[in-house]
């Protein structure tokens, strides 16, 4: 499980994906306690049938980002954390100095990317026809793209936002 950095390679492991989800997420909600946020399993390893890169997408609503400010220093021993201030998201990253395992998105509950992302795995997890659409991209651009992660993320953008739109 994991990705070597800035690689692009797809298989499927559904059942693996959604015991990693389930246990980072147990592990999310013994640090947060009783916080009120949201964690979801996204991306397409939240897909079963559907080729993934094997990393575990997580999205972490929040009400406020303030929240979450008072757990930093604990998540800090187990996530590189990064800013993204651009588009009002905190990405709790874990990885070892090579590979890239699980991506933890922390977004404000209420804004249009966390509920993308769950309407996208919706609307995948219903849609056959997308699903396979979807996926065939996801080849073409990983054979373009096998060792720049950003381009191929980057590609997949207008046929998600078009399908968000339509649906």
């Amino acid at each position: 499980m994991g990705l070597k950095n800035e690689t692009v390679y797809l298989e499927s492991n559904f059942k693996q994906w959604k015991k990693i989800f389930e246990d980072e997420k147990n592990f999310l909600l013994q640090i947060f306690n009783n916080e009120d946020f949201l964690i979801e399993h996204v991306g397409s390893t939240s897909v079963e049938g559907l080729l993934a890169k094997p990393i575990v997408d997580i999205a972490l609503g929040v009400i406020d980002f303030k929240d979450i400010q008072k757990y930093i220093n604990r998540l800090k021993e187990n996530y590189t954390i990064k800013e993204n201030n651009d588009i009002d998201e905190i990405l709790l990253i874990k990885e070892n100095e090579s590979e890239t395992f699980c991506l933890i998105h922390v977004l404000n509950r209420d804004s249009d990317r966390f509920k993308n992302m769950i309407k996208f795995r919706y609307i995948l997890n219903n849609n056959p026809d997308i699903l396979k659409q979807y996926e065939q991209l996801k080849k073409h651009l990983s054979n373009i793209y096998s060792n720049d992660r950003k381009m191929y993320t980057k590609s997949k953008n207008d046929f998600i936002k078009e399908i968000l739109e339509k649906h």
